[in-house]
């Protein structure tokens, strides 16, 4: 298990522990992370899970996929540094301490 940490656009914070075999997106949604719709359910089909890994974290976690990678240039019109879909994040005992910064919308 991992301790994850949202961080809201207006700064305020949210840690939650993961459960096994989970995805940072579902740990969010089963935590009722707001801001995290997610609504394709992790299907990498709607980029409404999008996330910033903080920067200290961008090696651990990896960037993104080819498809995670042209949904989020899709939806908005770039790639920010360090922005994934959450639904692609495996939780591995390796990201325990993550933090990730949800954007003020999502795609």
């Amino acid at each position: 298990m991992a301790r994850i940490t949202f961080i809201q656009p207006d700064g305020s914070r949210q840690s939650v522990e993961s459960g096994e075999d989970e995805t940072v997106m579902l740990v969010g949604v089963r935590h009722n992370v707001a801001r995290l719709p997610a609504d394709c359910g992790g299907q990498l089909a709607c980029a409404s899970c999008m996330v910033d890994v903080a920067e200290s974290w961008r090696e651990a976690v990896g960037g993104p996929g080819l498809d995670e990678g042209d949904m989020i240039e899709d939806a908005l019109g770039a790639r920010p540094r360090g922005r994934r879909l959450s639904c692609q994040i495996a939780v591995t005992e390796a990201l325990d301490g993550l933090e990730v910064r949800l954007p003020e919308k999502q795609g």
